[in-house]
């Protein structure tokens, strides 16, 4: 029995040998195996590049803006002037320095202020407020007079005394209509004073301001009748 296993065993290390499998070589005992010289490939370098790097600088940046363009304006109408539903204006041929009718016994001893106020019918309004204020030679002037109060002026006559004597004045004066409550009826209205004992009456009337008059219809102009009434008059000493 031992000799047929060692038989096998010989037979199977013969077959062995002349054999060849797949992916196995085998080397002959009388040649040196060499060694193959595998080719090293060339490895990359790394190399750093130079890396830039920002600073802040005060070097001025130049940045071109824009100009702003200037939206053009539109011409727009005038807004129209609002009258009020009453309104007076100076009467044509007023303001008057005149010959003080109504004072004519005061003579040179009286200045005063004096008229009418006439409304869109032409007729005399009584009821209104005339104020007087301004300077005067010097002196604050601030007055109030009515209409309806002085009828030897004319019916709806109103006057305000200014001085006790007669003097020079120009634009510092004015006159205007208010109502009862002191609402504005009119402008200020500038007059002048002179310094005559024959012209120291001065008048000044207001008539009621209308957009349109009736046709056929016109403005009826009140005027006092002034006389020269030179017997009132003091009589100069020689």
């Amino acid at each position: 029995m031992a000799i047929r296993l060692v038989v096998r065993l010989v037979i199977l290390s013969f077959f062995l040998a002349n054999c060849s499998f797949p992916g196995f070589e085998s080397t002959p005992a009388d040649k040196t195996p060499t060694s193959k010289v595998i080719p090293e490939l060339p490895t990359s370098t790394f190399h750093p590049e130079n890396t830039l790097e920002a600073y802040a600088t005060d070097t001025p940046v130049l940045i071109n803006t824009p100009s702003p363009t200037e939206t053009p304006v539109l011409p727009t109408d005038p807004t129209p002037t609002l009258v009020p539903d009453v309104w007076y204006i100076i009467q044509p041929g007023t303001p008057l320095a005149t010959y003080n009718t109504p004072h004519a016994a005061a003579g040179c001893s009286w200045l005063g202020v004096g008229g009418q106020v006439f409304g869109a019918d032409s007729v005399p309004v009584l009821g209104l407020s005339i104020l007087v204020g301004g300077t005067l030679d010097g002196y604050r002037v601030g007055s109030l007079g009515n209409t309806g109060m002085e009828t030897n002026i004319g019916e709806g006559g109103y006057e305000i005394t200014l001085a006790d004597y007669p003097v020079d004045s120009s634009g510092t004066l004015w006159i205007q209509i208010v109502d009862s409550i002191g609402k504005p009826l009119s402008e200020k209205v500038a007059f002048d004073t002179v310094n005559d004992c024959e012209r120291n009456f001065i008048l000044i009337n207001f008539i009621q301001f209308v957009s349109s008059l009736p046709s056929g219809s016109s403005w009826t102009a009140y005027l006092p009748l002034i006389t020269n009434q030179t017997s009132l008059l003091p009589t100069p000493t020689p």
